[in-house]
């Protein structure tokens, strides 16, 4: 029997092929799915590629505003301008180096970012000028995509009619406006270079400092006769020019009416004296000062004396001149209240005396050459009388005589009156006594009628210093009067504001570099125009936020807010400020504390706290804990302000330092407690996050110190050495403040939100 056929292959037959058909459409739809997923992922990465290239870009160009304002050609009428087109062109090169097209009319956008006291938040506004923030945008835009702006071409999308797609990208960069505070070291120390110290002398000459003291008398602005005739050329001569040389003192002869005796002019020269006289003297005595005499006989009408032998360099106080004759009249004191104005005339022979007093006499004292006294006691005889040796005294040459009327007094003894002593010689005819005297050189630099110009000090105590302070006579002005040894001594004795604040007017080094210094920093930030904030501190023995000034009416008061973009009002309270304005101390830790305290009471959300610290010199004062100072009466130890006890001293190992013991330590390798004060606030500052800058100014300013600061502060280091000439250490000065200015906190990239 036959099976009947299957009918199943008839089945499979009718299915072969449509599996093809389905894989055909799978294939498709898998080819599209991959393109896409290319095209996608190259869009991705060209999108990537195009945002860090206008991130590259807006931060570079943000960082070439300052970088240009710093180096604008000096020629350069608008340095703002010309940092803008300046950062285009790094925006545009930094672009075209990631491969990215930026049209630098179009896609380079600057702004100013600024605080807002409103909303308390920063806030960018687009279009206007100074910039510190750019927006740089990357287009591709353009349907032909053989331009550089082109639209990104597509590898597959184009199967389906898309042959490019359009792409933008933007970028904002800002520089962080900082809150700055310039502490600048007020101690006495910062007039240094303007006085003939010896390491000022050292370093500049004398001649440098003595143009430096001529250069301030010009800037107090004397008035014409303010100084008597101190500073006039001929002191005589009250209608002669004016100047600031000094001039030593002449004693004239007084005038006595009789144009038949001299007319004499003793100029005295500390150790020495010029005589000038219209008739020829016969012999010179000079008195020095620790009471010796040398006597020298000459013939001549005029000459210059000295000390010789053991008299050598011996200062001269009186110089008698004697010309030859008959009777010698010796002329005493002036009268003054019960002090009376004696004459004693010593008799050819020089074995009497005539005594005339303006008072009655009371004793007469004769000395003579062998040493014996004898003495005229209780006198009832009025205001004149003749003596001479009686007894065993008889016939003697008299050597000198006291005589007591009224209430003067010499000191040699109970009785003894004003002293005169005898011109050695029987030939003499008129003896003139001339003194180097206080009375003296006030009567012929007309400072006797004339008030003492400051609020501190006086013409005795002037007279004083020059008569004797050491660093005059290092200058070659010992005894030399004028508007050069007077503004040395206002410098030195009397330095402080509230003493004389003329003093404030003058360029007195290295003050004047720092404050001039001052003010190109605070120029530099205003024209920069990132919406810096600065406020001033000064610190010397004590610290304090200096925002008040009313004087020559000036009225200033920023201490509602002493850190803000008050940039003139800090350049007028500097110009009223001297060196050792309060006190003469330096506590650098003080100020560092005092900077601290302003920045955490007064700064902005969103700036960088910045500390520009300045010193000529070493800490050497410091305080505790209660904000006491170590100088201060009862000042407690116990509180000092000291580093952590776990700081780690190790990180100062590689610092470059010149100490041969560690910097934070005094040379006998106890604790140096200022430095290590200084320290603590520097450590302090830098936990806080602020950056910190030094500025070490001359010879005598503490490097290491100064260096360890700018290293914990992560801030810059800069060094004015100390053996310039005074116009090198202003440039130098100018020079540091400017690149401290210049050094503002890397560009950012914005929050977009902020930018809107």
């Amino acid at each position: 029997m036959r099976k009947p056929k299957s009918s199943a292959p008839c089945k499979h037959d009718a299915r072969r092929g449509a599996f093809v058909v389905l894989a055909f459409f799978c294939l498709i739809g898998t080819i599209a799915f991959v393109s896409f997923s290319i095209d996608t992922g190259h869009i991705a990465l060209s999108k990537t590629i195009q945002q860090n290239a206008v991130d590259a870009a807006a931060l570079a160009a943000a960082m070439e505003i300052t970088n240009a304002v710093e180096n604008a050609p000096p020629d350069e009428e608008d340095p703002t301008a010309y940092a803008r087109e300046q950062a285009k062109v790094m925006a545009v090169n930094v672009a075209d180096l990631n491969g990215v097209f930026i049209d630098p009319e179009v896609d380079v956008t600057f702004g100013l970012r600024s605080y807002n006291p409103a909303t308390e938040k920063f806030e960018i506004q687009w279009g206007v000028t100074p910039a510190n923030s750019v927006k740089v945008r990357a287009r591709r835009s353009n349907p032909d995509t053989s331009q550089p702006d082109g639209q990104l071409p597509l590898m597959f999308a184009r199967i389906f009619g898309d042959d490019s797609v359009r792409m933008e990208s933007e970028a904002i960069a800002y520089i962080e406006s900082r809150d700055i505070s310039v502490v600048l070291d007020f101690s006495g120390s910062m007039a240094y270079d303007s006085l003939f110290r010896s390491e000022s002398v050292n370093r500049f000459g004398v001649d440098a400092i003595r143009d430096n003291l001529r250069s301030m008398y010009t800037q107090m602005a004397f008035t014409d006769g303010q100084l008597g005739t101190l500073d006039h050329v001929d002191p005589d001569d009250s209608a002669s020019d004016r100047d600031a040389e000094t001039k030593w003192l002449v004693v004239h002869s007084p005038e006595t009416g009789d144009p038949s005796d001299p007319d004499v002019d003793v100029t005295f020269m500390y150790d020495e004296i010029a005589v000038e006289s219209s008739k020829t003297y016969h012999q010179i005595k000079l008195v020095f000062s620790n009471g010796t005499s040398q006597t020298f006989d000459d013939n001549d009408s005029s000459g210059t004396y000295a000390g010789t032998g053991s008299h050598s360099g011996k200062e001269i106080d009186t110089v008698w001149v004697m010309f030859a004759g008959g009777d010698v009249t010796v002329s005493g004191d002036d009268a003054n209240r019960c002090k009376p104005h004696i004459d004693v005339t010593f008799h050819g022979g020089g074995t009497s005396v005539y005594v005339e007093s303006t008072k009655d006499l009371s004793n007469v004292v004769l000395e003579f050459e062998d040493g014996t006294h004898y003495k005229f006691g209780n006198l009832n005889q009025g205001k004149t009388g003749t003596f001479e040796g009686i007894g065993a005294n008889t016939g003697k040459v008299i050597a000198g005589v006291w005589v007591k009327s009224g209430c003067n007094s010499s000191g040699d003894g109970r009785g003894y009156g004003e002293r005169f002593d005898s011109p050695e010689s029987g030939q003499t005819s008129v003896a003139i006594r001339f003194d180097d005297s206080d009375e003296n050189v006030k009567a012929y630099f007309g400072l006797d009628d004339v008030d003492y110009p400051f609020p501190s000090g006086s013409w005795n105590d002037y007279i004083n210093y020059v008569r004797n302070d050491s660093e005059v006579n290092r200058g070659n002005h010992r005894e030399t009067y004028g508007g050069i040894t007077f503004v040395h001594y206002l410098l030195e004795r009397r330095p402080k504001h509230s003493q004389t604040p003329a003093i404030s007017k003058a360029s007195h080094f290295p003050f004047h570099a720092v404050r001039e210094g001052n003010d190109l920093f605070v120029d530099f930030l205003a024209n920069l125009g990132f919406g810096d904030h600065v406020g001033l501190v000064s610190y010397d023995q004590e610290r304090r936020i200096e925002s008040v000034l009313n004087e020559d009416g000036q009225s200033i008061d920023i201490s509602a807010d002493p850190l803000d973009a008050n940039y003139d009002a800090i350049k007028t309270i500097m110009s009223y400020k001297q060196a050792n304005n309060y006190y003469p101390y330096t506590n650098i830790g003080g100020g560092i504390r005092q900077a601290i305290d302003m920045i955490d009471d007064f700064s902005r959300d969103g700036s960088r706290p910045t500390i520009l610290l300045m010193t000529d010199g070493n800490a050497n004062t410091y305080d505790n804990e209660d904000g006491d100072n170590s100088r201060d009466y009862g000042f407690d130890e116990d509180d000092y302000w000291d580093v952590p006890d776990d700081f780690d001293w190790g990180v100062f190992n590689n610092l470059d330092t010149t100490s041969t013991v560690p910097f934070y330590v005094s040379s006998s390798g106890s604790d140096n407690k200022a430095r290590r004060y200084a320290l603590s606030q520097a450590f302090k500052a830098a936990k806080e996050g602020y950056t910190l800058h030094t500025l070490a100014v001359g010879a005598g300013a503490d490097t290491d110190l100064m260096k360890a600061i700018a290293f914990l502060g992560g801030g810059e280091y800069i060094e004015v050495q100390g053996t310039l000439t005074v116009e090198d250490l202003l440039e130098q000065v100018e020079a540091g403040f400017y690149r401290i200015a210049a050094l503002v906190p890397p560009a950012k990239l914005a929050d977009p939100d902020e930018a809107e």
